[in-house]
């Protein structure tokens, strides 16, 4: 697989990802619009808290788990094909297969972070 197939994958897991995690238009309320003073940490965390307790979220935790479990039975089965069809000495993929499976972990969780960041900006400079 060459960069560019991996950076198109990341494409299309970024939009799947952020569609989920983005609550629809009627629940971007997060804070009381009354208040005068907003602390940007209040409202990031809040933010935090509202991309995850939605309906569209769970969908979001499926697609990072189907990801994780496809990355770990495809070093498995490349692993089985070699070590079955070679006559070289067995290999293990298990840890290639663990360093991608956290390069996945790690990225939606910066995009997690990414969003409610940018969630927080549009709602601090929406009030002010």
């Amino acid at each position: 697989m060459g960069y560019s197939d991996i950076v198109v994958m990341f494409f299309v897991y970024s939009a799947i990802i952020i569609f989920f995690l983005v609550p629809f238009k009627s629940s971007w309320n997060l804070i009381n619009q009354h208040q005068s003073q907003l602390n940007v940490i209040t409202v990031f965390k809040d933010s935090l808290i509202k991309m995850v307790l939605h309906k569209k979220a769970i969908f979001a935790l499926i697609i990072l788990g189907g990801t994780l479990f496809s990355i770990w039975t495809g070093y498995e089965g490349a692993e089985y094909h070699y070590n079955a069809h070679s006559g070289y000495s067995p290999i293990s993929t298990d840890l290639k297969a663990i360093y991608s499976m956290c390069v996945v972990v790690v990225y939606t969780f910066v995009l997690y972070l990414f969003i409610a960041f940018m969630r927080t900006l549009k709602v601090v400079k929406g009030v002010r």
